[in-house]
Protein backbone atom coordinates (compact mmCIF):
# COMPACT_ATOMS: atom_id res chain seq x y z
CA UNK A 1 0.00 0.00 0.00
CA UNK A 2 1.35 3.43 -0.90
CA UNK A 3 0.76 6.39 1.32
CA UNK A 4 -0.43 9.66 -0.04
CA UNK A 5 1.44 12.84 0.79
CA UNK A 6 -0.28 15.02 3.36
CA UNK A 7 -2.58 17.56 1.78
CA UNK A 8 -1.24 21.10 1.81
CA UNK A 9 -3.27 23.08 4.33
CA UNK A 10 -5.43 25.77 2.84
CA UNK A 11 -8.41 28.04 2.92
CA UNK A 12 -11.55 28.35 0.86
CA UNK A 13 -11.72 31.79 -0.71
CA UNK A 14 -14.82 32.27 -2.92
CA UNK A 15 -14.55 34.18 -6.18
CA UNK A 16 -16.64 37.09 -4.89
CA UNK A 17 -14.28 37.50 -1.93
CA UNK A 18 -11.23 37.36 -4.20
CA UNK A 19 -12.73 40.04 -6.44
CA UNK A 20 -13.56 42.26 -3.43
CA UNK A 21 -9.96 42.03 -2.18
CA UNK A 22 -8.51 42.77 -5.63
CA UNK A 23 -10.89 45.73 -6.10
CA UNK A 24 -9.88 47.11 -2.70
CA UNK A 25 -6.19 46.84 -3.63
CA UNK A 26 -6.80 48.68 -6.92
CA UNK A 27 -8.75 51.48 -5.21
CA UNK A 28 -6.09 52.05 -2.54
CA UNK A 29 -3.03 51.92 -4.80
CA UNK A 30 -0.36 53.20 -4.49
CA UNK A 31 -0.96 52.70 -0.73
CA UNK A 32 -1.33 49.28 0.84
CA UNK A 33 -4.89 48.22 1.53
CA UNK A 34 -5.95 45.92 4.36
CA UNK A 35 -8.94 44.09 5.72
CA UNK A 36 -10.11 41.15 7.77
CA UNK A 37 -11.34 37.77 6.56
CA UNK A 38 -14.46 36.46 8.26
CA UNK A 39 -15.91 32.97 8.22
CA UNK A 40 -15.86 29.64 10.00
CA UNK A 41 -13.00 27.18 10.21
CA UNK A 42 -10.93 27.66 7.07
CA UNK A 43 -13.84 28.87 4.91
CA UNK A 44 -13.94 32.60 4.25
CA UNK A 45 -17.45 34.02 4.03
CA UNK A 46 -16.52 37.60 3.31
CA UNK A 47 -13.78 40.21 3.45
CA UNK A 48 -14.23 43.32 5.59
CA UNK A 49 -12.30 46.23 4.11
CA UNK A 50 -10.54 48.31 6.76
CA UNK A 51 -8.74 51.62 6.72
CA UNK A 52 -4.97 51.33 6.68
CA UNK A 53 -4.16 53.72 9.52
CA UNK A 54 -0.47 53.49 8.59
CA UNK A 55 -1.33 55.22 5.27
CA UNK A 56 1.79 53.64 3.79
CA UNK A 57 3.03 52.17 0.53
CA UNK A 58 4.98 49.51 2.42
CA UNK A 59 3.09 48.76 5.64
CA UNK A 60 -0.44 48.18 6.87
CA UNK A 61 -2.10 48.57 10.25
CA UNK A 62 -5.73 47.94 11.08
CA UNK A 63 -7.12 50.21 13.80
CA UNK A 64 -7.44 48.15 17.00
CA UNK A 65 -10.94 49.60 17.60
CA UNK A 66 -12.10 48.31 14.17
CA UNK A 67 -10.77 44.85 15.01
CA UNK A 68 -12.49 44.80 18.43
CA UNK A 69 -15.79 46.17 17.08
CA UNK A 70 -15.87 43.52 14.36
CA UNK A 71 -15.22 40.73 16.89
CA UNK A 72 -18.14 41.97 18.97
CA UNK A 73 -20.46 42.18 15.97
CA UNK A 74 -19.61 38.64 14.88
CA UNK A 75 -20.79 37.20 18.22
CA UNK A 76 -24.37 37.99 17.18
CA UNK A 77 -24.34 35.14 14.65
CA UNK A 78 -25.29 31.64 15.69
CA UNK A 79 -23.01 29.84 15.51
CA UNK A 80 -20.66 32.82 15.81
CA UNK A 81 -18.61 33.90 12.84
CA UNK A 82 -14.97 34.65 13.51
CA UNK A 83 -12.04 36.52 12.08
CA UNK A 84 -9.99 33.81 10.40
CA UNK A 85 -7.44 35.95 8.61
CA UNK A 86 -6.25 39.24 7.31
CA UNK A 87 -5.43 40.54 3.84
CA UNK A 88 -3.27 43.36 2.60
CA UNK A 89 -1.60 44.47 -0.60
CA UNK A 90 1.91 44.97 -1.87
CA UNK A 91 1.22 47.53 -4.61
CA UNK A 92 4.69 47.29 -6.16
CA UNK A 93 5.97 43.85 -5.23
CA UNK A 94 5.19 40.15 -5.27
CA UNK A 95 2.47 38.63 -3.08
CA UNK A 96 4.96 37.28 -0.54
CA UNK A 97 5.33 38.20 3.14
CA UNK A 98 7.87 40.94 3.77
CA UNK A 99 10.17 40.86 6.77
CA UNK A 100 7.82 43.39 8.40
CA UNK A 101 4.79 41.19 7.66
CA UNK A 102 6.53 38.24 9.29
CA UNK A 103 7.66 40.22 12.34
CA UNK A 104 4.19 41.75 12.84
CA UNK A 105 2.19 38.51 12.41
CA UNK A 106 0.43 38.20 15.77
CA UNK A 107 -2.19 35.52 15.05
CA UNK A 108 -0.60 32.14 14.31
CA UNK A 109 -3.85 30.46 13.25
CA UNK A 110 -4.91 33.15 10.81
CA UNK A 111 -4.54 33.05 7.06
CA UNK A 112 -2.48 35.96 5.74
CA UNK A 113 -3.64 36.77 2.21
CA UNK A 114 -1.43 39.10 0.20
CA UNK A 115 -2.26 40.84 -3.07
CA UNK A 116 0.82 41.64 -5.12
CA UNK A 117 2.19 41.98 -8.60
CA UNK A 118 3.47 39.18 -10.74
CA UNK A 119 4.58 40.95 -13.87
CA UNK A 120 1.80 43.39 -14.72
CA UNK A 121 -0.99 41.36 -13.08
CA UNK A 122 -2.32 41.34 -9.56
CA UNK A 123 -2.24 37.96 -7.84
CA UNK A 124 -3.33 36.63 -4.46
CA UNK A 125 -1.35 34.22 -2.29
CA UNK A 126 -2.16 32.89 1.18
CA UNK A 127 0.19 32.03 4.03
CA UNK A 128 0.23 30.96 7.63
CA UNK A 129 2.84 32.78 9.70
CA UNK A 130 3.64 31.12 12.99
CA UNK A 131 6.68 31.98 15.13
CA UNK A 132 8.23 33.81 12.17
CA UNK A 133 7.93 30.72 10.00
CA UNK A 134 6.00 31.12 6.77
CA UNK A 135 4.01 28.32 5.18
CA UNK A 136 2.14 28.71 1.90
CA UNK A 137 -1.55 27.82 2.02
CA UNK A 138 -3.57 26.56 -0.90
CA UNK A 139 -6.59 28.64 -1.86
CA UNK A 140 -9.66 26.79 -3.05
CA UNK A 141 -12.63 28.42 -4.70
CA UNK A 142 -15.98 27.71 -3.16
CA UNK A 143 -19.19 29.26 -2.04
CA UNK A 144 -19.07 31.63 0.90
CA UNK A 145 -20.11 30.52 4.38
CA UNK A 146 -23.63 31.55 5.25
CA UNK A 147 -24.20 33.52 8.44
Amino acid sequence: MTSRPAARPGITLPGAVRRAILDHARRQAPLECCGLLVGRGRKVGFAVACVNVAQSRTRYRIAPRDHIDLRRALRAFSPPLEIIGVYHSHPRSRPEPSLTDIADAAYPDWAYVIVGRIGTRLALRAYQIRQRRVRALSMRAGSPSRP
